[in-house]
């Protein structure tokens, strides 16, 4: 009897037992987001490329992308979902973006973003 009680208690303990998810990698701006912006935002659709751009006020050109994120407010990084970058990106804002004929971004693209302002939204 002792002895199924410590099985029995051995079982219980590893079902309960809990291990932390491992951190999520750092995501960097210069690294992860500004190719994506780049891909997407300037040179396919060249709807924010400076002043060639069709959308001259939202520069995305990755010389200036981070002063433009930061300081048009597209970025919440007290409410990272509702970001207006993260929103349109995922089709939740009031223009999708990408633009059609333009592929959305992916999910992975999307949840990247979404990471990125999570964690600070830091210009690394």
């Amino acid at each position: 009897m002792f002895i199924a009680a410590m099985v029995l208690s051995g079982i219980m303990a590893a079902v309960s037992c809990t291990h932390p998810s491992p951190p999520a990698p750092s995501v960097s701006f210069r690294n992860d987001i500004i190719p994506i912006l780049t891909t997407y935002c300037v040179i396919n659709s060249s709807c924010h490329l400076g002043a060639n751009s069709v959308n001259q006020e939202c520069d995305l050109d990755s010389a200036v992308a981070y002063i433009t994120v930061t300081s048009r407010s597209l970025i919440s990084v007290t409410n990272p979902s509702s970001s207006l970058l993260y929103s349109e990106v995922n089709g939740n804002g009031t223009a999708q973006m990408p633009k059609p004929p333009l592929p959305a971004l992916s999910a992975s693209r999307q949840k990247l973003i979404l990471l990125w302002i999570e964690q600070g939204a830091k210009n690394n």
